[in-house]
């Protein structure tokens, strides 16, 4: 009896990972808004003389502490592995949250995209450091859903919906034959 199509399809199977990078700089993004602001300033007040080889320009040292911060900004930064759940895992999960009534999308999938893309998230998501991965616990997802930007956030909702719905939506779609 020949093997089924179906249970080839498990052989060499490996869920689909992305990643994601945020960063959590709360102290760092509010001193570089500071160092820009005197940039500005500073290229506003530009004169002849700042132009001398003997005296760096107010400019020039403002532009050499934004590269300054840039490296300390570069340490804020977290890259966060997630992978595809199992489709039964991931159809029980969305099923826990309700479609909001204010969102188009919720109505469309018919659950609350929001708050099933995070609780994923938080389910497995593992920070990479230097090609290593590490295990994220509650405090590490309440640090990063408290700290991160709401871009970084919805940066995450949306690589989990990439994994769990369109990936496969889209295959579906265009594979369908009438």
């Amino acid at each position: 009896m020949s093997k089924s199509k179906i249970s080839s399809a498990r052989e060499g199977y490996k869920p689909r990972t992305a990643t994601v990078t945020v960063c959590l700089d709360s102290a760092v993004s509010d001193e570089r808004d500071k160092l820009m602001a005197a940039l500005a300033e500073a290229e506003k007040k530009k004169t002849k003389a700042d132009g001398r080889l003997t005296q760096k320009s107010e400019a020039t040292k403002l532009r050499e502490q934004l590269a300054e911060l840039e490296d300390r900004e570069r340490e804020h930064m977290h890259t966060i592995q997630l992978t595809k759940l199992e489709g039964l895992a991931w159809a029980e999960l969305t099923a826990q949250y309700p479609a909001r009534d204010n969102s188009a999308l919720d109505q469309d999938l018919g659950y609350n995209h929001h708050a099933a893309a995070i609780h994923a998230a938080r389910s497995n998501g593992v920070e990479l450091i230097d090609g290593e991965t590490r295990e994220m616990d509650d405090d590490d997802w309440d640090t990063i859903l408290e700290i991160a930007s709401g871009w970084d956030v919805e940066n995450i909702v949306t690589v989990e919906l990439r994994l769990n719905v369109m990936i496969a939506a889209n295959r579906v779609a265009r594979l369908k034959k009438d």
